[in-house]
């Protein structure tokens, strides 16, 4: 049978100490209880390990041997019972895997690549992919470790999936500087205009009924097109007499930066929820906990309407 911890761990104190006594007062034991563990070593090992000289016990070379071993099977076990390691970002080499919808890689992903800027020039060693995967595999990739965060909605996963609530938004529309609506959309106007539709296969259920709902309520001839991301229909809005309809907080940047007029939706839609998303299996990893909430106070510090959950 093989020899237990404890067992080990009395081999180890008397290659260190060459007693029996000391060995007994470092571990707590009595001499007797040293005494038996050692017969039983040496029954094991078929070798005396250790030969009485003077008063020191001297280790044969089949003990001296087994220092090594010995030493890394106690080191393995204190690291099992000493809890996870903590994760320093200032030190760390690592590279964070994050699936997002187009909208989160446009209004999200630089607010946390400046979120990781400040964070301190020994920082450099993370990094944020945002990585393209098929939607149906976002949580087959979470479970192996190939992303490590999921941002958008995805109801669908529920398989060992963990959720953290980021925010609930509501739609805007933007359109081209010089629009006939550019300086008042109401409901008339939004009706009768054009527009250009979004139709997201990597999105959630939400989106599709969002589309079908404008898709009710517009007449055919109304609909320019249909764009399978956010940021390719606020690009034909700029071309074009076309209006889209876009999430509000992804809606400012994108006007912002493509000089797009920005209006207040006329008509009601469903609220868009954002959430994070994370597999069981990392939810007590130090590196995972620390990029959550690293995420969650980067947004809440850049807008304090996020992170509401």
């Amino acid at each position: 049978m093989i020899p237990d911890l404890s067992q080990l761990l009395i081999l180890d104190s008397l290659l260190r100490e060459g007693s029996l006594t000391r060995t007994a007062e470092l571990l707590g034991m009595s001499q007797p209880t040293v005494s038996r563990a050692l017969a039983r070593l040496r029954t094991h090992f078929d070798d005396p390990l250790f030969v009485r000289t003077g008063q020191r016990m001297v280790a044969t070379t089949r003990a001296l041997a087994l220092a090594g071993p010995i030493a890394a099977v106690l080191d393995a076990a204190r690291e099992l019972d000493s809890g996870p390691a903590v994760f320093d970002p200032l030190t760390a080499q690592r590279s964070f895997g994050l699936y997002m919808v187009d909208g989160a890689v446009v209004n999200i992903l630089p607010q946390l690549l400046a979120g990781l800027a400040r964070l301190d020039a020994g920082a450099s060693g993370l990094q944020l992919r945002s990585v393209h995967i098929d939607p149906g595999a976002i949580e087959a990739q979470l479970e192996r470790g190939h992303i490590d965060l999921a941002i958008g909605r995805f109801p669908q996963l529920v398989n060992n999936i963990r959720r953290r609530k980021l925010w609930t938004d509501e739609y805007a529309c933007v359109m081209r500087a010089g629009h006939p609506c550019a300086g008042m959309l109401d409901r008339d106007a939004y009706l009768t205009h054009r527009h250009v539709l979004i139709e997201m296969e990597q999105t959630s259920q939400h989106n599709g009924a969002v589309t079908r709902k404008l898709e009710t309520l517009l007449a055919p001839s109304r609909i320019l097109c249909h764009v399978p991301s956010y940021t390719s229909a606020a690009h034909i809005a700029l071309h074009t007499d076309a209006i889209a309809t876009i999430p509000l907080r992804l809606a400012r940047p994108l006007a912002h930066d493509l000089g797009l007029v920005l209006a207040r939706l006329p008509i009601d839609l469903p609220p868009v929820h954002l959430a994070l998303y994370w597999h069981e299996r990392s939810h007590r990893d130090p590196a995972n906990v620390w990029l959550r909430a690293f995420v969650r106070s980067t947004l809440t510090a850049s807008d304090p309407a996020s992170a509401d959950a």
